[in-house]
């Protein structure tokens, strides 16, 4: 049984919970099937589409071995489109997510361009796909050879304005951002640090004609600088080593990657606890999650976050048997959708996502559920709960979709389609 495999789990650091249903109100959770919640939740947390075909066979190994199915799943493959029209690589990607063969690898990726986000309307559209590439390439890689490549990548230099940065009046978008959100974080480093970075990351062009980056000599700054109270030649590569050598970059990065599977929030001493193992392991990324998804902790934090807008769009894509949408405006109106982030900070990962605006909008979404998906189909509840991954649901939950069987005035597909509904907007579903 899934849920009799935790003997040998370990402990990685201290923890402050966030959870929108912890704690007391757990007392109200009927577990329909223990063995099958369990595996539901890994499904959830380390693969982007968790049908019911994925969390029965999740469940039919030991707990130990379905956590190890997911580390040794087959990792990103293909290449996105090229095109003019940035959508058609896009919703290639969102295609490979819902894709229930993949998992982990496509799990991390949409992580890693939550972290390292780009905007479409600052870059040219035929860049996202080569951008795309890098980020499922490199998304149970190493986030050093990652952040290289990505600090260079043409679609960023176009966003954060290192396209045509010139030493002599640097831009300081990129320099700033790399050091901010992407590395070390604020109170580590000094407006001096930002200019001195500023120039080591000057010189490089994106062709206009053929999108290709290439690095121009004559613009960029060859003399010694001062960059983190240490004298050297500068040049981009070594900007971007010697922030990954600091130890703020392991600590800050490895937390965000436990709060996006873990979901809650690592304190001080345990960042910097698991920051430094990650250090040691050259910031292999595969190893830090595989430490994060053996863990007491990630095991025991069920309901610990919520599902971001597009978190939801896609379960519920994939709990009602719809395909990808040719439209990526599907998910933007949600609030989410790749390549369009509010701002260079990316999406907040808060509590946020269950506002009521955002619970309205999703809301407006399952009542324009059209013909042709599972919706149509006449299930009985649990079959319904079962198909949206649902296996552990509170008592209000249970009764209200039981009681829509007794609305008057609706025949059994009314009926079918207020209970999908009522599944698809419950807390439980909500909640990742």
């Amino acid at each position: 049984m899934l849920t009799r495999r935790f003997a040998s789990r370990s402990r990685v650091g201290s923890a402050q919970s966030t959870a929108p249903l912890s704690g007391a109100t757990r007392s109200n959770v009927l577990e329909l099937d223990p063995t099958k919640a369990s595996a539901a939740h890994l499904a959830r947390r380390a693969t982007l589409s968790p049908s019911a075909r994925r969390i029965d066979e999740l469940a039919s190994r030991s707990w130990g071995d379905a956590v190890e199915s997911l580390l040794d799943g087959p990792e990103p493959t293909g290449s996105a489109p090229q095109s003019e029209d940035w959508g058609d690589a896009v919703t290639w990607w969102i295609d490979r997510m819902l894709d229930d063969d993949n998992g982990l690898g496509e799990r991390m990726a949409w992580f890693w361009h939550t972290h390292l986000t780009t905007n479409v309307y600052k870059t040219e559209n035929a860049l996202i796909a080569p951008q795309i590439d890098l980020l499922r390439t490199n998304a149970l890689g190493n986030y050093r050879t990652m952040l290289q490549a990505y600090v260079v990548d043409g679609a960023l230099l176009h966003y954060l304005d290192g396209h045509y940065s010139m030493a002599s009046n640097p831009n300081e978008n990129l320099g700033r951002e790399l050091m901010e959100l992407f590395t070390i974080g604020r109170g580590n480093y000094t407006q001096d640090d930002v200019r001195a970075a500023s120039r080591a990351l000057a010189g490089w062009v994106v062709d206009d004609d053929t999108n290709v980056v290439r690095f121009e000599r004559s613009h960029a700054f060859l003399a010694p600088m001062i960059f983190l109270g240490e004298q050297a030649d500068w040049d981009t590569a070594s900007i971007v080593d010697r922030l990954c050598d600091h130890p703020a970059t392991a600590a800050r990065v490895s937390a965000k990657v436990w709060r996006h599977l873990v979901g809650t929030h690592l304190d001080e001493a345990g960042a910097a606890a698991l920051g430094e193992w990650w250090q040691a392991e050259d910031l292999e990324i595969k190893p830090l999650v595989a430490r994060i998804l053996r863990s007491e902790e990630f095991a025991d934090a069920r309901w610990t976050r919520p599902r971001t807008a597009f978190e939801w769009s896609l379960a519920t894509l994939t709990a009602l048997e719809l395909p990808t949408p040719e439209n990526v405006w599907q998910f933007a109106d949600l609030g989410q959708a790749p390549y369009l982030p509010p701002n260079v900070a990316g999406w907040p990962d808060d509590d946020r996502w269950l506002s009521g605006g955002s619970m309205l909008n999703r809301a407006s979404t399952l009542w324009q559920i059209g013909e042709g998906s599972a919706a149509d189909t006449a299930l009985a509840v649990d079959e319904i709960l079962d198909r949206c991954g649902l296996h552990d649901v509170t008592q209000a939950t249970s009764d209200a979709l039981r009681a829509a069987g007794s609305r008057e005035g609706l025949d059994d597909l009314g009926i079918a389609r207020l209970r999908w509904r009522l599944a698809l907007s419950s807390p439980e579903f909500n909640l990742a």
